[in-house]
């Protein structure tokens, strides 16, 4: 198992992440303070929450969590809407999004494994995608559109773009931070590249370009674009 840094590592995916602090009623705090639906308050065993999904009245989120010589390791963590039962699962390396998929909970890790939850256990699937992969549309059956970033590092990987697994389409674009969103059904991308953007509207069913054009003025929500 690994150690980690959960400050700078729940840093950085927060920069990245598709993610709300609050589903319906049931609440969570990055310190791993959640509020049930009934208003009552439970701390979790982990900080640097991250990433949260409710599904069929539970709610799994990723953090870091210390053990008693205080070293961090991921986690995901579910607990039902009325913090009546909570269960812990660590993992090798960091969670980077929770989705459905297949109506089946799923996990991509930061290296682009995905993990399948199953009779209480996450297992590795035949799917992987490219490194820091995050899942931006789910119809939690067969349809995932995944994007994945390029490295801020001038050494790094600088491949980056978004794909579809059911309609094999592939697009080979640029971004680091801008995280892509789907808004009213179309894919909203902004392409960092050379110091300037570029705002890209995407049809979801062929991966062609709708609309595009320089942005000036970026909105802290793209789907105003």
């Amino acid at each position: 198992m690994k150690k980690y840094n959960w400050i700078a590592a729940a840093t950085l995916l927060l920069l990245t992440a598709c993610q709300t602090n609050a589903t319906g009623s049931f609440k969570w705090a990055e310190g791993g303070v959640v509020t049930g639906v009934d208003g009552k308050k439970m701390q979790l065993d982990i900080q640097g929450v991250y990433d949260n999904l409710s599904y069929a009245g539970a709610n799994y989120l990723a953090g870091f969590k210390i053990d008693k010589e205080g070293n961090n390791y991921p986690h995901i963590v579910q607990v039902r809407d009325d913090l009546s039962a909570v269960k812990y699962w660590p993992f090798e390396h960091i969670p980077n999004d929770i989705f459905i998929y297949q109506e089946k909970i799923h996990a991509i890790t930061t290296n682009g494994q995905v993990y399948t939850l199953q009779d209480e256990r996450w297992n590795p699937s035949d799917k992987k995608f490219p490194r820091e992969s995050q899942v931006v549309y789910s119809d939690y059956k067969n349809d995932l559109v995944v994007c994945y970033p390029a490295a801020m590092e001038k050494t790094g990987d600088h491949i980056s773009g978004c794909i579809s697994t059911s309609n094999n389409w592939k697009l080979d674009i640029i971004w680091f931070t801008i995280v892509p969103k789907v808004c009213n059904a179309k894919l909203h991308i902004v392409e960092e590249n050379n110091n300037s953007k570029l705002f890209k509207q995407i049809d979801l069913a062929t991966g062609k370009t709708l609309k595009s054009g320089a942005v000036k003025n970026l909105p802290e929500d793209i789907c105003k674009l």
